[in-house]
């Protein structure tokens, strides 16, 4: 059950770390006439620290609601062709305009939202398309048919609702190697954001995330195919990713500093445990020819390790990640431990492709993984075992 329930929560963030893309879809300023060709402008945000790419569709509708009815109609991008792919970099966002008939039947308070890519909903007014012309009449009638209106009009699902607080975290992964003996490697994350900015910029409280990341050993050798060793790794913690500073020695600059519980949910002797206050900044670079370099340094103070008193003498007092990442996609990082005890410590190496590069209807990325060194899990914290290679799927970078 234990496997079935983890995979399925694999699966699940999976799908909500895929969309890599924000949209916001501005409505028109000022009333529009029904059955006339409206225009609205959507911008499309990379809000990551990785480049993005997105193909608009073929074909893209918007379904529009009033008090009285629901419509599904067709929309046209004006200064984009559809079916083209256009790339963003990290942090950065482009617009486009659109252009959908309003039907002529609608009136009153209307709303509308895009369909492929998913928008927020937008509210406009739609003037009678009897009125020619609009005037202080038509606008009072319009006006007087968005009171008492039986009809929700937000069109928010309850997917919406989730995935504006919902973020990806950590990398999610699937792996497998063969060294030893057969295994595999995964991990989902997720961070939660209970108060959302409702503007362009946040309150100090408003970037305060619950955290939850599980990595997990599995022998796939062993007849019953159990569950070598799991690291629960709830987190609470303040995070920026990107300060509006200007400097000319980077880029960018963030931070992240919170309290990290990590057990392995074992009964003794095999119990671990320890609780952690962590620092977290992160300096990155644009590099030439499409490329950017980020260094990440986690300064750890243990709180409580009373399972592995002697914990440090492994994992040290920072854990170093650097990542390199190219505009088409490619991304490497390495994650770097060095013991307080001469010769103890670990390294970790994992580089990944885009599928759709290969294949353009894939989502997801392949991956290759490496890991040397002293405790990969929480209960092989002092054991060193062979050096391991896999190769998987990635979701989240």
């Amino acid at each position: 059950m234990r496997k079935l329930i983890s995979l399925l929560i694999f699966a699940a963030l999976a799908t909500v770390a895929r969309a890599q893309f924000e949209t916001l879809l501005v409505p028109p300023a000022e009333p529009v006439q029904a059955g006339k060709v409206m225009r609205v402008t959507l911008y499309l945000n990379n809000p990551s620290a990785t480049a993005a790419t997105f193909k608009f569709p073929a074909t893209m509708t918007a379904t529009f609601a009033s008090p009285t009815e629901q419509r599904t109609l067709p929309v046209g991008v004006v200064d984009i062709a559809t079916g083209t792919e256009i790339e963003l970099l990290p942090m950065s966002f482009t617009r486009t305009t659109l252009t959908v008939m309003v039907p002529d039947t609608l009136a009153g308070n209307v709303s509308m939202r895009i369909m492929e890519p998913q928008t927020n909903p937008i509210m406009f007014i739609a003037v009678p398309a009897a009125t020619v012309r609009i005037t202080p009449k038509a606008m009072e009638n319009a006006e007087k048919a968005m009171e008492n209106q039986p009809r929700d009009l937000s069109q928010d699902t309850a997917f919406d609702k989730m995935r504006r607080h919902l973020l990806p975290y950590e990398p999610i992964y699937f792996s497998v190697g063969a060294n030893e003996r057969i295994n595999a490697r995964f991990q989902f994350s997720f961070k939660f954001r209970p108060l959302r900015p409702t503007g362009n910029v946040s309150k100090p409280w408003q970037d305060l995330y619950f955290a939850y990341t599980q990595t997990t050993l599995w022998d796939l050798q062993s007849l019953s195919k159990p569950f070598y060793d799991t690291s629960y790794k709830p987190t609470l913690f303040y995070g920026k990713d990107a300060f509006d500073v200007k400097s000319p020695w980077f880029d960018r600059l963030g931070v992240q500093a919170g309290v990290q519980h990590e057990s392995n949910g074992q009964a003794l002797p095999k119990s671990r445990s320890l609780n952690t206050f962590y620092f977290r900044p992160t300096v990155a670079w644009k590099l030439p020819h499409g490329w950017q370099f980020a260094v990440s340094p986690r300064i750890i103070s243990y709180l409580d390790k009373e399972e592995n008193p002697d914990l440090e003498r492994y994992r040290g007092y920072v854990e170093w990640l650097v990542s390199a990442e190219h505009r088409n996609g490619f991304k490497v990082t390495a994650s770097l431990r060095k013991g307080t005890s001469s010769g103890y410590g670990s390294g970790e190496l994992n580089a990944s492709w885009p599928l759709d590069s290969f294949f353009p209807e894939l989502g997801g990325r392949v991956l290759v993984q490496y890991f040397n060194g002293w405790g990969e899990s929480l209960l092989d914290y002092n054991i060193r075992r062979p050096d391991q290679f896999r190769v998987g799927f990635m979701v989240v970078p």
